[in-house]
Order: structure tokens, then sequence, then C-alpha cells
């Protein structure tokens, strides 16, 4: 599994989208049976969360292969985020500067933020809530 879960990030990190569940199983030289059952066992981990009809990777955290309200943007390429956490997250990931793009709750304006060798740059007062601790998410 943990190096599923690594072709899986190398090849969002580099190009920016996930592989099909047909170019992993000639990768892996599994069955489609195989390797989607695969995907489910690391589905039942949290480290995965598969599309319900296709069973192809939906999430891979910190990463959303399906748009969300967090951009990432760096100079080696762009990621949706799946919420603050992950975008920071994907920020970490890749070690380099990073603007995220998002909304405040449900408001329409866009802000951006930038993190900068690992810092994040302050243009503003903004905070962000976590409801629950991290370590228990």
């Amino acid at each position: 599994i943990s190096h599923l879960h690594h072709v899986l990030l190398k090849e969002i990190i580099l190009n920016g989208y996930g592989l099909s569940i047909e170019t992993l199983c000639d990768i892996f030289q599994q069955s489609k049976e195989d390797l989607i059952q695969c995907l489910k066992d690391f589905e039942e981990y949290h480290s995965v969360v598969l599309h319900p009809k296709t069973s192809e990777v939906w999430v891979i955290h910190p990463f959303s292969l399906s748009p969300t309200n967090f951009w990432v943007e760096s100079a080696k390429g762009q990621w949706w985020g799946n919420c603050a956490w992950c975008s920071l997250g994907i920020a970490a990931i890749i070690n380099e500067d990073v603007t995220i793009t998002t909304t405040l709750g449900g408001e329409s304006k866009q802000i951006k933020f930038a993190i900068k060798d690992g810092k994040l740059i302050k243009d503003e007062c903004l905070f962000v809530h976590f409801p629950i601790a991290m370590r228990n998410a």
C-alpha cells in the first residue's frame, strides 16, 4: 500500500492529476478487480476517498482530484486542496512557496494568502478554526 500511495502522490504533484485505474493496473501488474480492492482497503485507512460509481481516486490527502474551494499554486504546479489544513499540507509536501486562493466561509470574495519559506506571509489578520484537534481528525 505504501508504494501505491507514493505513486499516486508523485503523479499528482508532478502532473496535477491522478492516475486512472487502468494505468495503475499496468504499473502494478494487477487485475482491475484486485486493484480496486486494494484501493478500497486503502480507503478504510482514510487515506483516499474513491468515487462512489467508478472507484477512481477522488481524494488522496491532502489533494482533491475534483474542484474545491481551496486552490494551491506554486512554481511546480497547481492543485485543489480539501480544506485549509490540507492546503497547508500541500505546501509542506511540495516544500515550495505557494499561494492559496479560497473564500472566507460563505462569502463570495476570494482571498489569497502566501506561504514563503514555510511561513505564512500576513497581509491581514486571518484565522482558521479547527473544530477538533488535528491529532484526533
